[in-house]
């Protein structure tokens, strides 16, 4: 299947690496517009099964790609074994092995509300990038409609209920999906709950180039509203996926 809806991207992993292409894809061309990313030395943070990188390989980008899980990086590996261009290493926690700007661009897409210490790895994204270089990040707020990240169960805010609730939502429904319910369980408990303005308070040494607060439903519709920025602590509320890309201001 070569364009899969959010549906059917659960059927096998290629479909969801299909899937995850064409969602990323508008992220890098929005970089793309700003810098060509031919021959730029690129990073992409938690690259899952290779998704990104694929993208990023077809703009001439020198990519590289780190993860945490062990069988993400096997799969990526494989789907990206003959682009020459890509770079996979794993990592085991936010500390990255790469010497002092190295990067021109780095991309955390659908990652930081996953990290333990996400104030560490934007102080390493400083580190790593270039003066000048670009950083994009996506994310869910944890405190929005969608941000409990279960969305193969729920499209309401299921993450105001017991915990005990939800892991019984989780465990009595039967998927039909390459992924599993203590994959999605994982992935619930992994999420550290992060705010928006929290995250804006640690992108101190930036400059803003733009800042969006979507709005979405998969394969339906996603717009920006400018105005959420005003909405002080409910902003969260009203973003399903927020938006940044920012410029290194160190010297």
């Amino acid at each position: 299947m070569n364009n899969p809806g959010f549906t059917e991207s659960r059927k096998t992993v290629f479909n969801y690496i299909e899937w995850r292409i064409k969602r990323m894809s508008p992220a890098v061309n929005k970089i793309q517009q700003i810098q060509n990313l031919k021959n730029n030395h690129v990073l992409d943070i938690g690259c899952g099964y290779g998704a990104f990188c694929s993208i990023l390989s077809s703009k001439g980008a020198i990519v590289t790609g780190v993860e945490t899980d062990s069988d993400k990086l096997k799969i990526a590996r494989n789907f990206l074994n003959k682009l020459n261009n890509v770079h996979l290493f794993k990592v085991k926690d936010e500390k990255l092995e790469f010497k002092n700007n190295s990067f021109d661009v780095v991309f955390i897409f659908d990652v930081i509300e996953h990290i333990k210490n996400p104030k560490q790895t934007i102080n390493e994204c400083v580190r790593v990038l270039k003066p000048g270089g670009l950083l994009y990040v996506e994310f869910t707020p944890y405190y929005s409609i969608t941000g409990h990240h279960l969305y193969d169960y729920a499209k309401w805010p299921i993450h105001i209920l017991p915990e005990k609730i939800i892991k019984k939502i989780v465990f009595t429904k039967k998927l039909s999906s390459f992924f599993t319910n203590d994959y999605f369980w994982n992935q619930f408990k992994s999420l550290n709950k992060i705010r928006i303005s929290d995250f804006q308070k640690m992108m101190g040494k930036f400059k803003i180039v733009e800042e969006r607060y979507i709005i979405k439903y998969p394969d339906k519709f996603e717009f920006n509203l400018p105005f959420v920025k005003y909405f002080g602590i409910f902003k969260d509320l009203f973003t399903m996926s927020f938006e940044g890309i920012y410029i290194n201001n160190k010297k």
